[in-house]
């Protein structure tokens, strides 16, 4: 596998996670009932993942957060593997909520800052890892939710800024639909996905189920002719469930990826441990 091949499968890593982060994170697009005032949670991730062609990857997080009565601040480590690519990075992420029951809002901010580094003919081949994104989401009636979004990724040799929106419908106290499309504006990340999710929310098991198609890689140029090819097509497909204990909550997530012919199933792990006071809500 080439190196410039396998830096966009690292960029699709990064795009791919805050999808998974957000079946567990109250700070998304999901209206569910936000957690208790000061409580600290410890969040530990395991995944491991198989790649066309290629040994696979996996890897592991652990997040501490903290909410507070108008927002929640994390601060988390995160190690990844993919065929013979690594990399390590540090975060920071917050958000701040207020608003009425009616009419809340909540805005929020992440950045991820590492390195890693991709095996090739001539030796490791060493990349800085950084992306950063704001956005803000607002909440009407208990039931609409409406989310803009932008993020900065910087991996490798791949920059650029991906937009986002996203709409989100609680159809029931226990069922949601959220769409969202997504489309870079500057760089060479050529991305545009377009997102469908659905989720459950029950008193002690959450399920969510969702896809995207679209293309992440700019249209392939033949330079001895000057005509441009078609965009690598993308197709994602996701699965997962969260269960909820006395202290702890446990979420497993399953992701089926394709893109270019490159095939990639992921499997995570998520334990959220509560290990600050917790009152009822």
């Amino acid at each position: 596998m080439s190196p410039e091949r396998l830096s966009t499968l690292v960029v699709l890593s990064a795009l791919l996670w805050p999808q998974f982060a957000s079946a567990t994170d109250s700070s998304t697009v999901t209206p569910a009932a936000p957690s208790a005032p000061s409580a600290d949670r410890l969040v530990i991730s395991a995944n491991g993942s198989t790649l066309t062609g290629a040994s696979g990857g996996g890897g592991g997080s652990l997040s501490w957060l903290h909410d507070f009565s108008s927002g929640v601040f994390g601060i988390a480590g995160e190690y990844q593997t993919l065929a013979n690519a690594h990399w390590a990075f540090g975060s920071l992420s917050g958000s701040l909520t207020g608003g009425s029951p009616e009419a809340k809002w909540t805005a929020y901010g992440d950045v991820h800052l590492g390195e890693g580094d991709i095996g090739s003919y001539y030796g490791l081949q060493r990349f800085d890892y950084d992306v950063e994104g704001a956005g803000l989401a607002g909440t009407f009636d208990g039931k609409l939710t409406v989310q803009a979004e932008g993020r900065q990724y910087d991996v490798d040799t791949s920059h650029g800024n991906l937009p986002k929106i996203a709409v989100g419908y609680l159809w029931t106290p226990h069922f949601q639909t959220t769409v969202s499309y997504a489309r870079s504006v500057s760089g060479n990340l050529g991305t545009e996905l377009a997102t469908l999710r659905i989720d459950h929310f029950g008193r002690t098991v959450n399920w969510l189920i969702g896809g995207a198609t679209g293309h992440v890689a700019p249209p392939i140029v033949n330079f001895y002719t000057g005509q441009t090819g078609p965009a690598p097509q993308y197709r994602e497909g996701y699965l997962g469930i969260a269960k909820t204990f006395a202290r702890f909550d446990l979420s497993l997530l399953g992701d089926y990826l394709t893109v270019a012919g490159t095939k990639r199933i992921t499997l995570t792990v998520v334990c959220t441990l509560h290990v600050g006071s917790r009152t009822a809500t």
